[in-house]
């Protein structure tokens, strides 16, 4: 038998420390060996993984985990010697590449010292933001399960953002430590029209989901819905995030099933709930669903498409840039206007106002 340790990092382990050029070190093709007597460690090369094959008590411990290392001690009772080295290669490993430890045999995670999930970013007056956002219309979906489904998605994928402090006026009065989870989710539904105020924690800044009684054509224009997320810009350039952060809207996109979302730095163009076409300035990500998909075929061509059969181009990592560059304009014929009182020429939604 033998004793296994799993490795989950976001950047691949490597054998560059100094340990790694003794003598008892052997290096094979599938990864090294570390020779003992009458025992041996083997640790195999990092292999990238795919998302879903993230076990799922793993699986947002850390942001952007992407690869896998295995380490084999053998056998199992090699002497105390042993499992000092196996610590050792342990550490150094998973501290180099940003990783996770898991004991298979103890059934236990841990994080080395050095690596966080969140490195704190000082305050700054005026900190760079980004925001997420999606624009859709059906309400009544998002009320029976999606709000709940969204909820959990946040908590899982990037629990930073879920409600510290929400109420219907600033500063909210509850507390999610105090209330709990099921008293938000009942809070929520009961206020969707109301605007409720979410305070996240940091690198997010603010969360607000725009559901109104009237959804479509009204006297004033057409009104969908949306949902916003800000998060500090910086956060980017920290291990995983870029990744998780692009994980996490398309994931989210295909349970809240968009006309349109993005990413991008600063605020949208787009005023909270009132559409009135395709920005044409586009930030560093975009999706489509239904009716933009036919809309704009040059999109279409160069997209992802996600699950659920949405369309999406991002250009998200550490050095993030719009998309432009990669899809070219928006046509003329489905971009917002410049002036706040007209609408795109081609309008594929009932309305825009009521007649």
């Amino acid at each position: 038998m033998s004793y296994d340790i799993g490795i989950w990092s976001v950047k691949k382990t490597s054998f560059e420390d100094e340990f790694f050029k003794q003598k008892n070190i052997k290096w094979l093709n599938t990864g090294v060996v570390y020779e003992g007597p009458n025992w041996q460690i083997l640790v195999g090369k990092p292999n990238e993984i795919l998302e879903e094959d993230i076990p799922e008590e793993i699986f947002g411990e850390l942001p952007g985990i992407s690869y896998f290392t295995e380490i084999i001690l053998e056998p199992i009772c090699a002497p105390k010697r042993a499992f000092q080295i196996l610590n050792k290669i342990t550490k150094i490993l998973a501290q180099s590449s940003h990783g996770l430890i898991e004991d298979k045999q103890e059934d236990t995670i841990r994080t080395p010292s050095g690596v966080k999930r969140f490195k704190n970013i000082p305050v700054r007056d005026e900190p760079n933001i980004m925001t997420m956002s999606w624009w859709f219309i059906d309400d009544q979906k998002f009320k029976k399960d999606g709000f709940k489904n969204f909820l959990n998605l946040i908590e899982s994928m990037i629990p930073e953002a879920m409600p510290r402090r929400y109420g219907l006026s600033e500063p909210p009065q509850f507390k999610l430590s105090d209330k709990g989870k099921a008293h938000f989710i009942e809070f929520m539904l009961k206020n969707l029209h109301e605007g409720v105020v979410w305070y996240p924690s940091k690198p997010f800044k603010y969360v607000h989901i725009g559901i109104s009684d009237e959804i479509g054509p009204t006297n004033l224009g057409y009104k969908s819905c949306y949902i916003d997320i800000e998060f500090v810009e910086e956060v980017m350039a920290q291990p995983g995030w870029a990744l998780e952060m692009r994980r996490f809207w398309v994931k989210a996109s295909d349970l809240l099933n968009p006309f349109y979302g993005e990413i991008r730095s600063g605020m949208s163009p787009i005023q909270g709930p009132w559409w009135r076409g395709i920005p044409k300035n586009l930030g560093a990500s975009a999706i489509l669903g239904k009716p933009y998909m036919e809309l704009w075929p040059d999109f279409m061509k160069k997209a992802k498409q996600t699950p659920k059969g949405l369309y999406y181009i991002e250009n998200i990592n550490e050095v993030y840039q719009d998309i432009h560059s990669i899809v070219g304009k928006v046509p003329e014929t489905i971009v917002q206007p410049r002036d706040e009182e007209k609408y795109s020429k081609i309008w594929p939604f009932e309305g825009p106002f009521l007649k």
